[in-house]
């Protein structure tokens, strides 16, 4: 058994082992970072976890202004349009970053000295942080060229590296600092800063051209008008936090993101599924094959019905889930996994429209569906969280992501219009179907919390229907077009 493996490892391309590596890369990242979750509300009290939470809240939003993603998309796409200096755009976007992140600090030391901790963070916190973005985006602007060139050995590395030292220093510092919640800050903050420094010293002596004014427009040319989208996005994942921890209290902020980590574990599941569905989707479109195009809507639908039994399996098994995972003041959570859950479900389902979009670059519409779900999440937490609690904010999520999906859904339809009027690419009635039924189970889910017998049942039923549609499953995931360069 194990010799095929290695065999059919060695016969892999170089592109489809890079893959492979950089896929384990994040599993392990993840995989750490959540076995590490029970230590750290045991070590930590729901105020002192919320501190992490909230860091990483505004983390998020600030990175996208001190960095402009550029080492996403952006990078991508210039190792293309500049492949005869790759090392000078790499070098030149660092510099820019760094002038970005000085900026960024800068204003907000300035509003720092007018109207103090606006974010609820110390001055030397908010001076980690930005150290934290820009050695965090250096590493990834190496990276980036890295996973280009498939060189995908000294970059797994260190990802996991950086994956497995940040939370065992944050659990070593948590002893020796007198605020807990900053221990776990530092630990993961200093982790990617020593090895981020060590990646921008490198992309520094690379290259000469550090800083060329061709690179610097495209930079701006590409990333500014994407900043509404990459804003809206994490305004509409992370921002629920930060108003909790305003408008309620920290330790509900603690509970409510502990219990939104805890769905996110779905994700993982996600993208391996869409992962699969991409490649598939996009081949198929452009075969045009009447036969290959009827087995793309059945087998959406197959994936769609998996993604959603597996999120129901996570809902079903919240108070286990909790217990493990968190001690009894984290308890509250449990009634936040099912509609949390249940948005998961829906960023699969955006994912899957999204895919037409893309396929048509058509990208206009993905920012046009970004904003306006933000805006919806911002606007009902600000009515529901001040009537009802920090529990409304699930509602309001799952609310903003149904909303998410179905503008992406009217978007794809739109693209289907203009470019394949003749085509339904997805079986649409049956997705709807689905994703009701799902959606009202999910709810319907949280009287059964009492009742463990009843709840083991339908998580026994569940893993009886995957386990007989095992093979059915493997064969769909594992789906290769014949004539795929991987």
């Amino acid at each position: 058994m194990i010799k095929k493996i290695i065999k059919k490892y060695k016969e892999m391309s170089v592109v489809a082992k890079a893959s492979l590596w950089a896929f384990l890369a994040s599993i392990i990242q993840k995989g750490i970072t959540v076995l590490a979750t029970p230590i750290f509300t045991r070590l930590l009290t729901t105020e002192e976890y919320a501190q992490y939470t909230l860091y990483q809240s505004w983390y998020d939003i600030f990175i996208i202004f001190a960095t402009l993603n550029v080492f996403n998309y952006a990078t991508y796409s210039a190792m293309k349009e500049y492949k005869d200096d790759r090392n000078g755009f790499i070098a030149t976007a660092q510099t820019l970053v760094t002038g970005l992140c000085l900026l960024c600090f800068t204003a907000y030391y300035i509003i720092h000295l007018i109207y103090g901790d606006i974010i609820g963070f110390p001055l030397p916190i908010v001076a980690i942080m930005f150290l934290d973005i820009l050695f965090f985006a250096a590493f990834n602007l190496w990276a980036a060229k890295e996973r280009y060139d498939f060189k995908y050995k000294l970059m797994t590395i260190l990802s996991v590296i950086m994956g497995t030292l940040g939370p065992i220093l944050s659990i070593i510092l948590i002893h020796f600092v007198s605020n807990k919640g900053y221990g776990h800050i530092y630990g993961v903050a200093f982790v990617n800063i020593i090895i981020g420094l060590a990646v921008y010293i490198y992309n520094l002596f690379k290259s000469k051209n550090r800083f060329d004014k061709k690179y610097i427009k495209f930079i701006f040319a590409y990333c500014i008008p994407l900043i509404p989208h990459f804003l809206s996005s994490k305004l509409l994942t992370r921002f629920d936090r930060i108003m909790i921890n305003d408008m309620c209290s920290a330790s509900e902020a603690g509970i409510y993101g502990l219990a939104y980590s805890l769905s996110s574990l779905m994700i993982i599941v996600n993208d391996a599924i869409l992962k699969s569905l991409t490649p598939w989707t996009y081949q198929t479109i452009n075969e045009n094959n009447e036969k290959k195009l009827k087995s793309l809507k059945n087998n959406a639908n197959y994936l769609i019905i998996l993604v959603a039994l597996a999120n129901l399996l996570l809902i079903l098994f919240a108070p286990e889930a909790i217990k493990i995972f968190a001690t009894s003041e984290y308890y509250e959570a449990i009634y936040i996994i099912p509609p949390v859950s249940a948005s998961i479900f829906y960023t699969f389902l955006f994912n899957v429209f999204a895919n037409i979009e893309y396929y048509y670059s058509e990208t206009k519409y993905v920012g046009l569906a970004s904003i306006f779900a933000a805006v919806t999440n911002v606007v009902l937490n600000f009515i529901f969280i001040k009537r009802y609690g920090y529990l409304a904010a699930g509602y309001t999520t799952l609310i903003s992501y149904i909303l998410y999906a179905l503008g992406h859904y009217i978007f794809m339809k739109i693209v289907c219009k203009k470019h394949a009027s003749k085509y339904n690419y997805y079986d649409n009635k049956s997705i709807l179907l689905i994703s009701i039924i799902f959606t009202l189970c999910s709810l319907l889910i949280i009287p059964l919390y009492k009742t463990m017998l009843l709840r083991y049942t339908l998580i026994l039923g569940i893993l009886i229907v995957i386990a007989l549609n095992y093979k059915k499953i493997m064969k769909v995931l594992n789906r290769k077009n014949k004539n795929s360069e991987v």
